[in-house]
């Protein structure tokens, strides 16, 4: 009898936001992207204020505030749920370590393939999004299939109004938006203990 078994597997966790169109617009007012803060690393990225303001953005306290059930149930679940899991802790860092910033994409716009470091949970929250226009965010496999070699990439479905959240080392990109409607995240790290 054969009876397959997974040995490895990386887990993402989603996210629906409560009052999705009431915090929406509060969201929205917090983001003040200009053509200054366009990203050129390779090419034209996107528009983000990841360098302006170094991941501390003087709207932090006001994005917590205002995400402030969904935060709450992100550090539960993975403080709680994951040490359940694991017998053990999976703590971490009180508010004053975390990262925060914004980016828009405008059609042929991307944000090319990179990871976050180590000891992070990374979260990415669907601000502008249409999932009928926009692709989601891109994961790749961090090891090769066994069999093939060939490295795996997924896109997780997603939709506005919910947040990603997920290992900060797994490689991942925003892939070129095809939309002329503009797509709007606003990341966040949240430091592991």
């Amino acid at each position: 009898m054969n009876e397959p078994l997974m040995l490895f597997a990386i887990g993402i966790n989603k996210f629906t936001v409560n009052n999705w169109e009431e915090k929406k617009p509060k969201l929205l007012e917090l983001i003040k992207l200009s053509d200054d803060d366009v990203a050129f690393l390779d090419a034209k990225e996107c528009k983000t204020d990841y360098f302006k303001y170094n991941t501390r953005p003087p709207y932090f306290d006001e994005f917590c505030n205002i995400m402030a059930e969904e935060l709450d149930e992100i550090v539960e679940v993975f403080t709680e749920g994951l040490a359940d899991r694991y017998r053990g802790e999976c703590p971490v860092k009180s508010l004053d370590y975390w990262q925060l910033w914004s980016q828009q994409y405008t059609q042929g716009e991307h944000h090319g393939a990179h990871n976050h470091g180590m000891m992070n949970l990374s979260c990415v929250l669907y601000v502008e999004f249409d999932e009928k226009e926009h692709l989601g965010t891109s994961f790749y496999s961090p090891f090769p299939n066994p069999y093939y070699g060939t490295i795996h990439k997924a896109q997780p479905p997603v939709k506005e109004g919910e947040i990603i959240v997920f290992p900060s080392l797994l490689l991942h990109e925003c892939p070129v938006n095809p939309s002329k409607k503009q797509r709007t995240i606003m990341s966040f790290n949240i430091p592991m203990a």
